[in-house]
């Protein structure tokens, strides 16, 4: 009885220890944290927000990145960014998307939001870009807007990453949950609030995910090669992308038909053309449509190697790309 019962508890154990072996032997290793910083001067630029996850906390501000990277940007009263150039008129163009619209790494002055401000002088453009955020918060932002403004066009920058912050896929909750605290210290108390929508069928009606259950490591995944390959594999395995173009899809075909609804021109602009955002297009139904190509790995126009956000040359770059669509849409209209 007793060997039974040490083989009952040792066999396990033996095996456990042998596949540990394999997985490091394979070059598998124990999960670990690459270091983010995100500091900014006053603290809290970015808040939780119980309804679009991130919000922009109203000031000013300077914001570090990496210890190597700062700019300065101003936080308006609306939840926008500053645009340069801008005078106090109506907003006329809202511009919706992620950190890459919002300009993170550069200066307000340097955003394509201003850029294309200065392009556009009679034009009223609100920045309405926040870091983290999906078409889904891009749509809410729109209802919400299409309420309370008199707007001319609707722009919506999308990356070929929103497909999976759409339905909050396990492998982008593992990258907003352990990418923000790698960020900084204080993420937990200034995410308590937080909900992160999204959708995770059409006929379906948003849904929230507090911050405190977005995401959690298994139990032993800091310092075990086999716990971390089994769960990277299980997100790996439980995303799925035809789902995720498929909510993509009515989500963007959703915010085109309010905008005709309310005689406001609509149009995507896919900063990076993927087979993915391409399946995309083909399947949205009149909804005018802008690749970029911007190219994410140029270390001329990104902020590399501090991040890999474009840099004041690839703001330049998307701004000239967006001009003449910008101008054919404001003709339209």
């Amino acid at each position: 009885m007793a060997i039974l019962m040490r083989w009952l508890l040792l066999y396990p154990v033996a095996i456990f220890i042998c596949l540990e072996v394999a997985f490091r032997i394979l070059g598998y290793a124990p999960f670990t944290n690459d270091d983010y910083s995100i500091q900014s001067t006053p603290k809290n630029a970015f808040v939780g927000d119980s309804l679009l996850g991130i919000q922009l906390h109203p000031g000013t501000y300077t914001i570090q990145v990496n210890k190597g990277l700062s700019f300065q940007t101003q936080h308006l009263d609306n939840h926008s960014r500053h645009v340069s150039g801008r005078q106090q008129t109506p907003t006329d163009v809202l511009l919706l998307g992620c950190s890459f619209t919002y300009g993170f790494g550069v200066n307000d002055d340097q955003t394509f939001a201003s850029l294309l401000q200065q392009a556009f002088p009679e034009m009223g453009i609100q920045n309405a870009g926040v870091i983290g955020y999906g078409s889904v918060q891009s749509l809410m932002q729109l209802k919400s807007a299409l309420e309370t403004e008199h707007l001319k066009v609707v722009l919506l920058h999308f990356s070929s990453f929103h497909f999976m912050r759409n339905t909050l896929s396990q492998q982008y909750r593992s990258n907003l949950k352990i990418g923000y605290h790698r960020s900084s210290q204080d993420v937990d108390n200034l995410m308590t609030q937080a909900r992160f929508p999204f959708i995770s069928r059409c006929s379906e009606p948003i849904t929230y995910e507090p911050w405190a259950s977005l995401y959690a490591n298994w139990p032993c995944r800091d310092w075990l090669a086999t716990v971390n390959a089994i769960q990277t594999t299980v997100d790996l395995v439980t995303e799925n992308p035809a789902k995720q173009r498929t909510v993509t899809a009515c989500i963007l075909q959703q915010m085109h038909d309010l905008c005709h609804q309310k005689g406001v021109a609509f149009g995507v602009v896919c900063l990076d053309a993927t087979a993915e955002t391409a399946q995309l297009k083909q399947s949205l139904n009149d909804v005018p449509w802008l690749d970029v190509h911007f190219d994410f790995n140029n270390k001329t126009l990104t902020n590399q190697p501090y991040d890999s956000h474009p840099n004041p040359a690839g703001h330049q770059r998307i701004a000239q790309a967006i001009e003449p669509f910008l101008a054919g849409l404001l003709h339209e209209n």
